[in-house]
């Protein structure tokens, strides 16, 4: 009996136990199924505009008129001239003529005990209105709304102004509002002092200078009203841009082509390294080329800015006229060419290295005004091409760079009479190839004097020797 009763007592207490420990379980699950869902159904600032813009269509959707049923009124005169004086004694305004009675809209707390139903409160009127008969209608106004009285009735034709629309995503602009001088930015003054016949066009450009780092940025921007070079109408400018004096031609650069247009944005930048001490005795150089892919490319307009005359202090924008080309301009750059030549006497063998080349003439406009350019190497000797050889294709570059060595054997009396021929050739994958520029070196009238003392060179050393070469117009080769 006693272990009956024990397991009754441990059931019980089990039992209550479980049932305690369910009660807090579910309870704790309320607690946080309210807290999501409280968090998860609260309005955001969307749903709240949203929310706000219901109301405010709900109270413009609501009658008009505002009925108030006041008490029945006798239809004969001192009937209603009593009324109106009890009105105006509650209200505790004196009638001053009872022949001619005034109704009075009174305010909330006199209209209480007369009226059954109130939608709004409303003050005095300034000035009351006389009625004409005790079957006819009486208007007055309070605030600034119209009111038409009955025998039975009072009628407010008119609500209470609606508050302003807050502004809302959905809204739509009005563009007739917006302040269009505000955002009218007035454009550079042009330097217009060339004559008309001189004039070739107008460049935008702007120039910053970094006196700490000796970084010059020249930030291109466009050109207006350039002049068409043939009767078709228009051209496919670019600019060429360096820095003068300039013996290295480090510090040229060159723009995109833009086809057929008179008025290019370049939009472009660039950066030239000028140390302070120098950029005084700096001039900046822009010429505008016509492209051509099929002859040589002309120079359409030009001008030189003495970086002296500039404050460089802070960054400078600038409209300048295009002049007409110097004849020097007009015979357009072809780049040059690096060479190393060393000749071996105990060999009898020439080693020629293609180093590399620097602003060669762009031939496809398609791909970012670019070339695919190789180098021909030719030994001529008495108007014979003797031995020929070329390096690889580099594709997509007019600064190339091949550093590759072409070995000839040739005897040391034939090569003193013969010239060494570069030719820059363009890789055409779908017709001939063309020729973007040739240089000579070796002992001939064409060569000049420059090419004559480094061919003369290689027989004084043995070592290795590197010069740059100007690259000739290819119509002058024989």
């Amino acid at each position: 009996m006693d272990s009956m009763k024990n397991e009754d007592q441990i059931t019980l207490s089990q039992v209550a136990l479980y049932t305690t420990l369910s009660c807090i379980i579910v309870s704790l699950i309320a607690v946080l199924l309210y807290l999501t869902c409280s968090k998860r159904y609260k309005l955001n600032w969307f749903e709240n505009n949203l929310l706000e813009t219901a109301k405010e269509n709900e109270e413009n959707a609501q009658s008009h008129e505002v009925l108030v049923h006041c008490e029945m009124l006798n239809n004969n005169e001192s009937s209603i001239a009593g009324s109106s004086r009890s009105l105006n004694r509650n209200v505790g305004s004196p009638i001053s003529n009872t022949d001619d009675p005034t109704f009075w809209v009174p305010g909330t707390s006199s209209i209480t005990g007369h009226c059954s139903d109130i939608h709004s409160d409303y003050s005095e009127p300034q000035s009351p209105t006389s009625p004409t008969s005790s079957n006819r209608s009486f208007a007055l106004s309070v605030n600034s709304i119209p009111i038409v009285r009955s025998d039975k009735h009072v009628v407010l034709t008119s609500t209470s102004p609606a508050r302003p629309k807050m502004a809302s995503m959905q809204a739509k602009l009005d563009h007739t509002k917006i302040d269009t001088s505000l955002y009218q930015q007035s454009a550079p003054k042009r330097n217009s002092s060339m004559s008309s016949e001189d004039l070739r066009g107008t460049l935008h450009f702007t120039m910053l200078y970094d006196a700490i780092a000796g970084i010059l940025t020249l930030r291109l921007i466009e050109a207006h009203d350039l002049q068409p070079r043939d009767f078709s109408g228009t051209a496919d400018p670019y600019a060429k841009i360096r820095l003068l004096p300039d013996a290295s031609k480090t510090n040229m650069w060159q723009t995109r082509i833009h086809k057929r247009t008179l008025n290019p944005v370049f939009d472009e930048d660039f950066v030239f390294e000028v140390r302070p001490a120098t950029i005084g005795r700096r001039t900046l150089e822009i010429l505008i080329y016509d492209f051509d892919a099929y002859s040589r490319h002309v120079c359409i307009g030009g001008l030189k800015i003495a970086l002296a005359h500039v404050d460089l202090s802070d960054k400078v924008e600038l409209w300048k006229s295009l002049g007409p080309c110097s004849e020097q301009d007009a015979k357009i750059e072809l780049g040059d060419i690096m060479v190393s030549l060393s000749y071996l006497p105990s060999a009898e063998r020439l080693t020629c290295v293609v180093i590399k080349a620097r602003n060669l003439r762009v031939f496809d406009d398609t791909r970012n005004s670019s070339a695919d350019p190789y180098v021909k190497v030719s030994i001529i000797y008495n108007g014979k091409r003797l031995k020929k050889k070329k390096t690889t294709v580099l594709r997509n570059t007019i600064n190339p760079v091949f550093n590759e060595a072409l070995t000839f054997d040739i005897s040391r009396d034939m090569l003193k009479h013969s010239i060494i021929e570069f030719l820059v050739m363009h890789d055409n994958l779908l017709g001939a190839n063309e020729l973007l520029g040739r240089a000579v070196i070796g002992n001939s009238h064409e060569v000049r004097i420059e090419e004559k003392q480094f061919f003369d060179e290689i027989f004084r050393t043995k070592s290795a020797t590197a010069q740059w070469i100007p690259l000739s117009d290819p119509r002058n080769l024989r």
